[in-house]
């Protein structure tokens, strides 16, 4: 079977039964005809057509998938088409489908790692439009609920220490910080270990207490962890199992900063690979349900970060206003209760994050000038490698949109011999996007280097 990410839950679902599409429709017309629905119209191209997106089954045949796979009658409409596909894949109903307690989330806990290569080769998002809304929703209105005690799963053999705690929080603090700089696919399996050392600690502690939800909360952050370095390394639906199991345990954590981190960076993820305003719905909730706990700074990061989502959505006034509002509260900080987490939040990235947000705007002009301006207010381009190779693909892109054939290019060549060190699929594809857009220059000498340089 070829390694290449499968786009569309039906192909996917298709290459687990190992059926052509033809093979396919004959198995789905026997169920169409079960449920008294008539025999189907068939053609050669029928299957493919819907999962290229040419066109979508009519209700009657999504009832006969939802039969055939499995799937519960009333997520065909719930979650409409193709979403409700997404329930077909054993590994992730309890990431998806556990109720939201803390039985849910020692669930949801246990299936995030599971999953075999189908799920590294899946390209699309495990949960989209009213299911991502749906999830969101339920963190928010689980945080309301009141805390929960640990289950022990095995017989109780850990004592959680303030110390222990301490120590577990530093290898997270130690892990992202070797991230900036290797990127996500050097570090995603030792990102699982150390979910799994923790997975394992939550299973043996069997008391109640503050000690106890904050290993959840760690835990939470190691998923999110996970979560972000296998989409750093394009596995995009494990990267959601978890980014959601991080909700899920944030939520039992009774930790709403942990989880609002975690909604901006799934965000980054559907703004990336999905719809936009998904992005911004996600940001949304953060801010409304983390509003009254969070501190200036973690509240400046979700400005930020609707700001980028908002940019890819088009909505130029309300983008900029969330920039504006990101400075604002940044400038309120730093706090002592800023978790270690929100690190990366500078001046000078906030400057780089409004400067990506002009260029999906159409105004490289405006984009360059704030590339310039976080040069000059704590940007440490040495500390954030992959992050630096972003922002000069972004700064060559802005130069090419002026015209500036050689800026782009001597840009360009900066971030190639940059990311030479990397193991990060986002600059990597960001650069090869670049050459793409460079190639119809190629008769001119600048370009013509430097598309020989790194072909």
């Amino acid at each position: 079977m070829s390694d290449q990410p499968l786009p569309h839950p039906l192909a996917a679902l298709r290459a687990e039964l190992g059926l052509s599409g033809e093979q396919y429709l004959d198995r789905l017309d026997d169920v169409h005809c079960a449920l008294g629905c008539g025999r189907m119209a068939k053609s050669r191209q029928k299957v493919s057509r819907w999962e290229n997106g040419v066109n979508s089954p009519e209700m009657p045949a999504r009832y006969a998938m939802a039969r055939l796979h499995g799937i519960p009658r009333e997520a065909v409409t719930e979650l409409g088409w193709p979403d409700f596909l997404l329930l077909a894949f054993p590994d992730d109903r309890p990431v998806l489908d556990s109720p939201w307690t803390l039985a849910g989330t020692v669930a949801a806990v246990a299936a995030a790692v599971r999953g075999g290569s189908m799920q590294d080769r899946r390209g699309f998002l495990i949960a989209s439009g009213a299911a991502l809304t749906s999830l969101a929703t339920s963190w928010s209105l689980a945080l309301a609920e009141p805390a929960e005690a640990l289950p022990a799963a095995t017989p109780v053999n850990t004592r959680l220490t303030p110390a222990l705690l301490d120590t577990l929080e530093q290898r997270l603090d130690d892990l992202r910080r070797l991230d900036d700089v290797l990127g996500g696919a050097r570090l995603r399996q030792t990102a699982i270990a150390e979910y799994d050392l923790l997975e394992g600690l939550a299973k043996q502690t069997g008391q109640h207490g503050p000690l106890e939800h904050r290993l959840l909360s760690l835990l939470a952050e190691s998923a999110r962890m996970c979560g972000w370095l296998q989409f750093d390394s394009g596995h995009h639906a494990r990267a959601q199992r978890f980014y959601i199991t991080a909700l899920r345990a944030s939520a039992s954590a009774g930790d709403h900063q942990v989880g609002a981190n975690t909604l901006a960076f799934m965000a980054i993820q559907v703004y990336s690979e999905g719809n936009p305003q998904d992005a911004v719905n996600l940001v949304r909730t953060a801010q409304d349900t983390s509003a009254r706990r969070a501190t200036p700074r973690v509240k400046s990061m979700l400005h930020a970060r609707a700001a980028r989502a908002l940019s890819k959505t088009g909505d130029r006034a309300a983008c900029w206003r969330e920039l504006d509002a990101a400075r604002t509260e940044y400038a309120r900080g730093p706090h002592d209760d800023d978790p270690t987490w929100s690190y990366w939040l500078t001046p000078g990235e906030i400057e780089m994050l409004a400067g990506s947000s002009a260029l999906d705007l159409d105004d490289p002009r405006r984009a360059l000038t704030h590339f310039d301006q976080a040069r000059h207010v704590q940007y440490a381009a040495d500390g954030y490698a992959r992050d630096h190779v972003l922002y000069l693909t972004r700064t060559a892109r802005a130069h090419l949109q002026l015209g500036d054939l050689d800026a782009a290019c001597g840009a360009a060549t900066d971030a190639f011999h940059q990311n030479v060190t990397l193991n990060s699929s986002r600059p990597s594809d960001a650069l090869d996007d670049l050459r793409d857009e460079l190639a119809p220059h190629r008769h001119v000498s600048t370009v013509r280097d430097f598309l020989l340089f790194t072909a």
